[in-house]
């Protein structure tokens, strides 16, 4: 190793003793730093071992309290997650990997059942249990098995009865006109009941909009979305409360939009969109004209509207999205 790289090295080893200044490890891009095979490097509580040399260019390490990809209500796993990230490509790792934990780590059930724990790790498409080299419940460390080649994406321990429920693919929140679209996917599902749209305008209290029925088990990539078409003028957070068959429950990251404006005192409010049903709830506070456009502009339906509460029927409507409009808005729908 030359002068250069033991002086990372050096920076990165204080950073990874010192947990009570530093949570995160980051090498810059272009930047020539190698674990060579047989070297312990430990960072933050993770311990790498590789029997090949690993590249730590451009990657960075950050220990954080729940995954970005995947809940595991139900089958529970520790409070401690390292999540790597990289710019470009993620460099594969072959050797061994060491998680250690503090007991106000475990969760309830795990608290007198840590003979089940496991390293887990999270490869960008699915969560992998790797059986256990060591485990050590009085000092509390587990030290996987070899590893042959894979990309880690987020690494933890969880129980070895089962493997993760929800791997998660994405979660956004983009601004449509006065809306809000949430989009949600997910690469893998056992006994999962369905997702709750949750709305804050303070990221703290949270409440629920809407829920959409889950897959319930499933091997391939879900996709879910919402339109929320009423939002504050501001910063609007949303999060997602997943929900499982035997009654656990988990949350997603919170996403942010931030609005510029709200809906105006004329504009139809939309009730329950995306419609789960053949019916369109709309509220108009005054007598108008609204329209209903497809995707690429031909109008599906044109009616005059009294003030009040009105339910349409679109049961000849397809399944997709649609545009309200009136004379000085137009708002997305969704059918499903």
């Amino acid at each position: 190793m030359n002068t250069k790289n033991k002086i990372i090295a050096t920076l990165l080893f204080f950073l990874s003793i010192n947990l009570s200044q530093a949570q995160d490890i980051k090498v810059t891009s272009g930047t020539a730093f190698h674990i060579s095979s047989g070297v312990v490097f430990h960072v933050n509580g993770l311990t790498l071992t590789p029997s090949a040399t690993f590249d730590l260019n451009g990657l960075s390490i950050t220990k954080a309290s729940s995954t970005t990809t995947a809940t595991s209500t139900g089958n529970d796993y520790l409070t401690r997650i390292y999540e790597l990230s990289h710019a470009g490509t993620y460099p594969t790792f072959t050797g061994a990997l060491r998680v250690d934990y503090l007991q106000s780590e475990l969760p309830a059930s795990l608290v007198t059942n840590e003979n089940l724990l496991e390293v887990n790790y999270y490869d960008g498409t699915a969560w992998n249990q790797v059986s256990t080299a060591s485990r050590d419940v009085s000092t509390n460390y587990v030290i996987s098995g070899a590893l042959t080649s894979q990309t880690l994406r987020e690494i933890t321990l969880a129980s070895s009865s089962a493997a993760l429920p929800v791997t998660w693919l994405n979660f956004t929140a983009t601004k449509q006109d006065k809306a809000v679209l949430l989009n949600w996917s997910t690469a893998q599902e056992l006994n999962t009941l369905d997702f709750v749209v949750q709305h804050s305008t303070d990221a703290k209290n949270f409440t629920n909009v809407a829920s959409q029925p889950a897959a319930g088990n499933s091997n391939v990539i879900q996709n879910y979305y919402y339109v929320h078409t009423s939002p504050v003028t501001g910063y609007n957070y949303y999060r997602l409360h997943q929900r499982d068959f035997d009654g656990e429950s988990s949350y997603s990251e919170i996403r942010s939009v931030k609005l510029n404006t709200a809906l105006n005192t004329n504009d139809v409010r939309v009730l329950g969109n995306p419609l789960q049903t053949n019916e369109l709830t709309l509220v108009t506070p005054i007598e108008q004209e609204i329209a209903l456009y497809d995707m690429v502009g031909k109008l599906c339906l044109k009616q005059q509207l009294e003030a009040g509460s009105h339910t349409l029927d679109v049961s000849f409507l397809p399944k997709g999205m649609y545009l309200v409009q009136t004379a000085t808005s137009s708002q997305k729908i969704i059918k499903l």
